[in-house]
C-alpha cells in the first residue's frame, strides 16, 4: 500500500494519532512531541532555555521512554545530570543517599547520551552520533556553537541537511538558537505593565533570520523576565509555529504563553502540576543500595 493511500485510509478511519504529551494540559494543547520532526527553539540569553528543554525531555523520557543524544556546548553533562536527578526525586542532590544518586545517574544514562563539549562538532558529526546511539531525539545546543560557517547560504544548508536527516532516519531534532541583536534590545513600552523588561523574540529574530522560521515543523520561544520582582522565576513558553495540527498542538496567543514556575529548582510546575510528581505524589521511594561501577559514564565515545 502506498504511503499516500495509507494516510488517506487512516485519516478516514480516524486513526491519526496525537503526538506525545506530558500531562500538563495547557502545554499538551499547544505542544506535542512528534517523531521525525525538525524543531527550532529560540530565546534570549540567561532565560533558562536549556534547563526547561531538558526538563521537558526528562518528562518525555520517564513517561514515554524517549531516548536522547544531547550536545550542549555551554553546559557540562555533570551539571545537567545533577539537575535531572533533583527533578526526578524532588530533593536536592546533597539530601540524597549516595547510592540513590548512583541509581538515578544510571537511570538518566539509559535515557540521555551526552556528547562531550570539549571540542566543536559539525552538524553531520552530531547526526552520526545520534544514529550510533540509536536515540530517538537529538538536541543541538546552541546552533552557533558548531564548527561551521554562518552565512545566509550556510544557514540554509544546515536547515536542509537537518530536514533530510530527520526525514531519512525518523529521529527528531531540536536546535536551540539565540536571537539577533535587535531582539535583545526590544523592551516593553512605558505604558505597558512590564515596561522596561525585555520582550520575547519572534521567529524571524533568530540569528540567521527568516529561514529559521520557514523550515521547521515546530518553533517555540522560551522567555523569562529576569530580575522582575514577581515573575523572575516564571518560564514562559510560546508556541510560534505548529505545522501539523492534526497530530496535536497549536500556536498560542502572543499574550497567553504557557507559564511554568521554577519550583525552587526541583522541577517546573504548570498550575501547580509537575508531571514528574503526578497528582502530588511524594518523591520516589528509597531504593535498595546498588553496586556502582566507578568507571560508569554516559558520555558517548566519539568515532
Amino acid at each position: 500500500m502506498s504511503e499516500v493511500r495509507k494516510y488517506l485510509e487512516d485519516y478516514h478511519a480516524g486513526k491519526i494519532k496525537l503526538g506525545l504529551g506530558i500531562g500538563c494540559v495547557d502545554l499538551d494543547n499547544h505542544l506535542r512531541y512528534k517523531q521525525g520532526q525538525m524543531n527550532i527553539i529560540n530565546g534570549l540569553d540567561n532565560v533558562g532555555k536549556t534547563a526547561w528543554i531538558m526538563w521537558y525531555f526528562l518528562c518525555l523520557a520517564e513517561l514515554h521512554g524517549i531516548t536522547f543524544t544531547i550536545w550542549s556546548g555551554e553546559n557540562k553533562a555533570g551539571m545537567l545530570t545533577r539537575q535531572m536527578i533533583e527533578w526526578l526525586t524532588g530533593k536536592k542532590l546533597k539530601d540524597l543517599r549516595l547510592d540513590l544518586v548512583y541509581h538515578y545517574e544510571q537511570q538518566i544514562a539509559d535515557w540521555f547520551k551526552f556528547v562531550p563539549n570539549d571540542k566543536m562538532y559539525k552538524n553531520k558529526d552530531l547526526y552520526k552520533i545520534a544514529q550510533d546511539n540509536e536515540s530517538k531525539c537529538l538536541l543541538i545546543d546552541p546552533y552557533t556553537g558548531m564548527d561551521r560557517e554562518y552565512t545566509h547560504a550556510a544557514n540554509y544548508d544546515f536547515l536542509n541537511e537537518t530536514r533530510e536527516f530527520c526525514n531519512k532516519t525518523g529521529i527528531t531534532c531540536y536546535t536551540n538558537t539565540h536571537p539577533n541583536s535587535e531582539a535583545a534590545r526590544r523592551i516593553y513600552s512605558d505604558n505597558h505593565e512590564l515596561a522596561g523588561y525585555p520582550m520575547p523574540p519572534s521567529k524571524s529574530q533568530t540569528e540567521g533570520g527568516q529561514p529559521f522560521a520557514n523550515r521547521p515543523d515546530d518553533f517555540i520561544t522560551i522567555h523569562r523576565l529576569v530580575g522582575h520582582p514577581q515573575h523572575q522565576y516564571n518560564t514562559l513558553i510560546y508556541t510560534r509555529k505548529i505545522k501539523d495540527t492534526e497530530t496535536g498542538g497549536k500556536v498560542c496567543a502572543i499574550d497567553a504563553p504557557i507559564s511554568f514556575d521554577f519550583n525552587g529548582g526541583l522541577g517546573f510546575t504548570n498550575g501547580g502540576y509537575n508531571p514528574l510528581r503526578k497528582k502530588g505524589e511524594p518523591i520516589k521511594p528509597d531504593l535498595k543500595p546498588i553496586q556502582f561501577n566507578d568507571n560508569f559514564s554516559n558520555e558517548v565515545d566519539i568515532f
